[in-house]
């Protein structure tokens, strides 16, 4: 997260506190707060952070609580809900063939039992859309490698929804548990490639 950035704080669907997020760690991030509106949840409680961010748009995520006070609120455990622009989810068109090597088994993700081929139509740093010529369930959560110029990433997504295409099932996925680093991995590279059709559009 960007240390300057505002940052609401919420519990459930509950604003509880209102300030700025102060510092960055590598296992933790500190809410110095500015309002209290109601009671921030003890040491091991969940809570949702939304921010504004300059350079990122408006984000929010998951946390868990360290300490807090009055005064300042530290969180660990930090993942990315959410990613929006001012407008809409920064999301490219592109077409990635991937292989579908992992599937969660209770909390765990483990070898999948058949690796699937599938092709991302679409990505963002929160989703993305799949094409897969075998029907999966809903709520099936899998995982597969993603290279891109900056990392090599091992992402888990689940299928929100099923559409049936001509060349097989269109799913509407979002990503699990992605970590913040993974989250900044994945919004550089959807930028990169919008910027890269972006020039190839005006060059021809």
């Amino acid at each position: 997260m960007q240390e300057g950035s505002p940052c609401v704080v919420l519990v459930g669907d509950a604003e509880v506190a209102r300030g700025e997020i102060s510092a960055d760690g590598v296992f933790s991030v500190s809410v110095r707060l500015d309002e209290v509106f109601g009671e921030l949840p003890p040491t091991g409680g969940a809570v949702l952070l939304r921010t504004s961010e300059a350079l990122r748009g408006r984000r929010e995520y998951s946390a868990t609580v360290e300490s807090a006070d009055a005064q300042t609120l530290v969180v660990t455990d930090i993942e990315l809900v959410s990613a929006f622009q001012q407008r809409a989810i920064v999301r490219v068109g592109m077409e990635i063939q991937v292989t579908l090597v992992y599937e969660m088994v209770g909390d765990k993700l483990t070898d999948a039992a058949i690796p699937l081929q599938a092709k991302i139509l679409n990505l963002s740093a929160t989703g993305f859309s799949l094409l897969c010529a075998v029907p999966l369930d809903e709520g099936y959560r899998f995982g597969f490698h993603l290279s891109t110029d900056f990392d090599d990433l091992v992402l888990v997504a689940e299928a929100l929804r099923r559409e049936e295409v001509p060349r097989g099932y269109r799913y509407g996925c979002r990503f699990v548990g992605t970590t913040q680093r993974d989250a900044d991995a994945l919004h550089h590279f959807v930028i990169s490639e919008q910027n890269a059709r972006r020039d190839d559009t005006e060059q021809s």
